[in-house]
């Protein structure tokens, strides 16, 4: 075949390849060099209309240089943080409006951003990265809107489930005339039922108001040790009905922290509780509080069914529940988890876990001593290009 032909048809061939990824209703970026910081070697003309740049602007320019990442509270992600290190391990991933990031455009305005990051793989060798993405603005304003009639709705509710609890209490209490058994004992379940709508209501109520950046922090001295002991104490039934052994390990001379202490008792409540319901009977537990650095360390250990591998990544999202979770406790909602770590990183702390299937779990929280508390508001979405 002569040379000229052969040209032509890669030429041909360029120009094909050229007009489907132009194509392509989502932006998009070619990544090389990604052990060295991550070079552009092609964008398509939505990316161009979204961040503002050109092709011929950004090819060989440093993909954290050219569009920055952000996080919900501002903070720009390094590129050793960013997803793309993910990717070279050969993972897939998607983010999504329930954990969107921003890009920073030309202008330095910002949008929020749902994407899809996929290796590319050359004789079994990870050379470079595909992403698309797509501006999720307008989803962001919708969840929004969902977020804020939630919690208007939470607050209505409360006012009517809190005079249903109080006349129910009164009649439990016989103040008002004495009750056949028949009679007690329908009544405790309809304060049993109320009781747990209230606590749905205050947990759709806390989540709306972290989702807004509004969540009311009351700061106080607290004494943690003792906070503790109180959950562990209001747990002693469901401890007891299920034969669990529970250890504590409290070192001495743990310091008063600033914290809020009735957010810090929903985060003990969430892994204490998790751990007596995901434990099997005769199972063990153990708390332990100790004092390391300028950090108070909290670990709770429980011997049950153990986190899966695939459902990891999104133990902490909003209404998640591992498969195997459902299983014990269908009636779950899967908010527990996703309060609990946004409290202790208002307070400036972090929580992780470790996990083994069927072995249990380890969940590890530290708190900062000396430092004070702060409401991260999420970052208001911007569509000006």
């Amino acid at each position: 075949m002569p040379v000229k032909q052969t040209y032509q048809q890669l030429i041909d061939q360029n120009i094909r390849n050229d007009a489907v990824l132009q194509s392509i209703g989502d932006g998009l970026i070619v990544i090389v060099d990604v052990d060295r910081g991550g070079k552009i070697a092609y964008v398509n003309k939505v990316f161009e209309e979204m961040t503002g740049w050109k092709l011929k602007e950004v090819l060989n320019k440093s993909i954290v240089k050219i569009v920055p990442r952000q996080d919900k509270n501002g903070k720009t992600i390094s590129f050793s943080d960013r997803i793309i290190t993910k990717v070279l391990a050969g993972e897939k991933v998607t983010t999504d409006l329930a954990s969107p990031f921003y890009y920073i455009r030309k202008d330095k305005s910002s949008f929020p951003v749902a994407s899809v990051i996929t290796p590319i793989i050359l004789k079994g060798k990870i050379v470079g990265a595909v992403e698309t993405f797509r501006d999720i603005s307008k989803e962001s304003e919708s969840d929004k809107a969902k977020t804020e009639f939630a919690s208007l709705v939470s607050h209505q509710l409360r006012t009517p489930f809190a005079t249903i609890n109080w006349y129910v209490e009164l009649l439990l209490a016989k103040d008002i005339g004495p009750l056949n058994q028949k009679q007690e004992d329908y009544l405790r379940e309809v304060y049993k039922a109320s009781k747990r709508m209230v606590a749905l209501v205050n947990v759709l109520l806390s989540v709306s108001r972290i989702e807004m950046g509004t969540l009311d922090i009351d700061k106080k001295m607290i004494d943690i040790t003792c906070l503790a002991e109180t959950i562990i104490d209001e747990e002693k039934l469901s401890i007891k009905e299920k034969s669990l052994k529970i250890s504590k390990r409290i070192a001495k001379n743990i310091p008063k922290i600033l914290a809020d202490p009735k957010q810090l008792t929903i985060v003990f409540q969430n892994l204490l509780s998790n751990a007596i319901k995901y434990s099997p009977k005769r199972g063990k537990i153990s708390l332990k509080i100790e004092h390391e650095d300028k950090n108070i360390k909290i670990t709770v250990t429980d011997s049950g069914i153990g986190i899966p591998k695939a459902d990891r990544p999104k133990i902490f999202d909003r209404f998640f529940r591992a498969d195997n979770a459902k299983e014990i406790e269908p009636d779950g909602v899967g908010l527990g988890l996703y309060i609990s770590k946004a409290v202790i990183e208002m307070m400036g702390g972090k929580i992780w876990f470790k996990s083994q299937v069927k072995k249990g779990t380890v969940f590890y929280i530290t708190i900062p001593v000396n430092q004070k508390l702060k409401i991260t508001k999420k970052k208001p979405d911007e569509t000006k290009k």
